[in-house]
């Protein structure tokens, strides 16, 4: 990938990140040997909306935390995170440092949450407006999408996330057999299932 004024990356091995474990992308990283950087840039109370509230479990108005971050690999921006919690995670999120590396290890750390189950629905989008500012692309470049609702052990919601990663920083990882397929195709969407 090639910008004007931007450095280039150069990759000696695939950034290949498995489904098999439900890892934050800091756990990942670091697992991988990289260098992992993460701001938040925004976040704030409000009202769930209806698809948060959905995802969620909650009824539309419900009090949640909304937190923009931006996630950088070896210096370099790859990822937004527009993340919704719960209203009842929310303080302890809230406590976080906002150049945290990983949320996800912080609330465990903090209060013993382990995200048991998630699922995930990948597409492609195109830059928006902000997209385009913050992760340093063109508007309109694709982006792949990862929407993902991660649960506690007990069923329990805790996040509804849409993750935007620039082209080429990264490639998901899957494995199926004709025995275990977690691959559900949806009107154009791929879901992840247990």
């Amino acid at each position: 990938l090639s910008r004007q004024g931007a450095r280039r990356i150069v990759v000696g091995r695939e950034r290949s990140q498995s489904f098999a474990e439900l890892n934050s992308f800091a756990q990942w990283a670091q697992a991988m040997g990289y260098r992992v950087s993460g701001q938040v840039l925004e976040q704030r109370r409000r009202g769930a909306d209806a698809t948060e509230a959905v995802r969620l479990a909650l009824q539309p108005g419900d009090p949640v935390l909304s937190v923009l971050r931006l996630r950088s690999l070896e210096g370099e921006p790859v990822m937004l995170e527009r993340t919704v919690y719960a209203g009842w995670i929310a303080p302890v999120v809230e406590r976080i440092p906002p150049d945290c590396e990983s949320i996800t290890q912080a609330l465990y750390e903090d209060v013993g949450l382990v995200f048991a189950y998630g699922e995930h629905l990948i597409d492609a989008v195109a830059a928006g407006v902000e997209d385009s500012r913050l992760l340093v692309v063109r508007r309109g470049s694709p982006l792949l999408r990862q929407r993902r609702v991660t649960t506690t052990h007990e069923g329990r919601p805790v996040e509804w996330s849409d993750d935007r990663y620039r082209a080429g920083s990264v490639t998901f990882s899957i494995r199926n057999s004709v025995d275990a397929n977690p691959l559900v195709r949806q009107m154009g969407d791929l879901r992840l299932m247990p």
